[in-house]
């Protein structure tokens, strides 16, 4: 009776192994904690996948984020904030998390991914990122600057960062939705809508004090009134969110 249960758990064990080894055949991918760091006011990881090999389908591992010594809520691999390149499920993809929390003064912050072991890796030495301490995360501040018109008579408009702290680089990471947009309204007609990608394809924004300039194709042929906004408040927190609008009255010529 006891060879046949031990046979049984051999074979058993068999099996486990060769359906592992059968999810992932081939290269095999290498997950690492790239960076852990403020952006705006929130905690901003980068998770990637180095390997040769993407991760296998219907992979449920996880990555555990700690802060000061207290684990927060599991953050799911395939919800993401945005991704590049197919994001850590790819080779040389990478996934980004925005996560709100309210840095207002220096905290420890440890993330471990993969920590049930769920997926096989070229390398397990590189699964976490431990003892980062961040912040304060000082906030940016998005206004809206000048509205003037060139000398075709096109409305221009400049955006400025005037917090103490930079704009996420998330902002220009976005693959699939608009989390940051400048709109123009010319006499109460909405004239466009554009993504920060549109107007500051350089990031000029992202430093402290930078600024961005958008030469629009709005002409001014006649007194009107022109209105800028510029919104951001699905991506980022602003130190002050009462600058975002500036409305001005434009005549060609004067």
């Amino acid at each position: 009776m006891k060879k046949t249960m031990i046979v049984f758990l051999i074979v058993a064990l068999v099996f486990a192994i060769n359906s592992v080894c059968k999810k992932q055949k081939g290269p095999l991918p290498d997950l690492y904690v790239e960076d852990i760091s403020c952006m705006g006011g929130d905690i901003y990881v980068v998770l990637g996948n180095q390997g040769e090999g993407p991760l296998p389908e219907g992979r449920i591992s996880l990555a555990s984020l700690y802060i000061d010594g207290t684990t927060q809520e599991d953050i799911v691999l395939q919800e993401a904030s945005s991704t590049a390149q197919g994001g850590i499920a790819q080779p040389n993809g990478k996934s980004y998390y925005l996560i709100p929390y309210d840095v207002s003064k220096p905290v420890r912050v440890d993330v471990y991914i993969d920590y049930n072991e769920e997926i096989r890796e070229s390398n397990e030495e590189n699964n976490s990122k431990e003892g980062i301490y961040i912040g304060p995360c000082l906030l940016p501040d998005l206004a809206v600057g000048e509205i003037y018109l060139d000398e075709n008579c096109n409305v221009v408009v400049t955006v400025e960062n005037m917090g103490p702290g930079s704009v996420p680089k998330q902002v220009w990471m976005l693959e699939e939705e608009a989390g940051c947009t400048l709109r123009l309204i010319c006499d109460e007609e909405e004239w466009c809508q554009v993504t920060v990608l549109d107007f500051d394809p350089s990031q000029e924004l992202e430093p402290v004090t930078g600024i961005a300039g958008f030469p629009s194709d709005l002409e001014i042929t006649e007194e009107s009134a022109v209105t800028a906004i510029i919104d951001c408040s699905d991506l980022i927190q602003e130190q002050n969110e009462e600058n975002n609008t500036k409305s001005v009255v434009l005549k060609c010529g004067s």
